[in-house]
């Protein structure tokens, strides 16, 4: 991310798996039925519905998974689990082998029924002693559904950690 994944990925926190994170993988299925159960929430409460994506206790956290929330017109990461995500510039944003990630996410929420991407991230975990998520180990790769709200200036993703399916099979389970 400049790589901004350095200001995410904290070194030196003490990190464990909460359950909620720990030997369960989200499915492609429970993404997209957050990410829109996520975008009906903002379309409803809009600004100030923004703080229930910024905890690890939050219910659009599970499994191994999270609901994260961008302004793309604004440039900014402005709802995220992880705390040194919120407020990111967007177009800034790089995986972990330096592919951006801003303009193709922003373009998938854009599709009419939203869009997958894949990238290299790292799995997150809870930060001991705080209501927060933080990023550990080596990058896996992550596949996220963007969807955008409907009325309001908000973006909306989750992802899922998968090496075997295609963007062109998680796009047809929007289609």
């Amino acid at each position: 991310m400049k790589q901004v994944t350095g200001a995410i990925v904290a070194a030196g926190l003490a990190l464990a798996a909460p359950a909620a994170l720990a030997d369960e993988a989200a499915t492609p299925q429970a993404v997209i039925a957050k990410v829109k159960e996520a975008v009906a929430y903002l379309a409803k409460e809009g600004k100030a519905g923004l703080a229930t994506f910024d905890s690890a206790g939050s219910p659009f956290v599970w499994k191994d998974s999270y609901v994260f929330v961008w302004d793309c017109a604004d440039d900014t990461v402005v709802a995220h689990p992880v705390a040194a995500g919120r407020g990111l510039s967007i177009s800034e944003l790089k995986d972990q082998t330096g592919k951006a990630l801003g303009a193709p996410m922003c373009a998938a929420a854009d599709r009419p029924g939203g869009g997958w991407v894949e990238y290299m991230w790292p799995k997150p975990v809870a930060k001991e002693g705080t209501d927060d998520l933080a990023y550990a180990g080596d990058p896996a790769r992550k596949v996220t559904y963007m969807l955008e709200v409907v009325g309001q200036p908000y973006q909306v993703g989750a992802g899922i950690y998968d090496d075997l399916l295609t963007i062109d099979q998680l796009n047809k389970l929007t289609d």
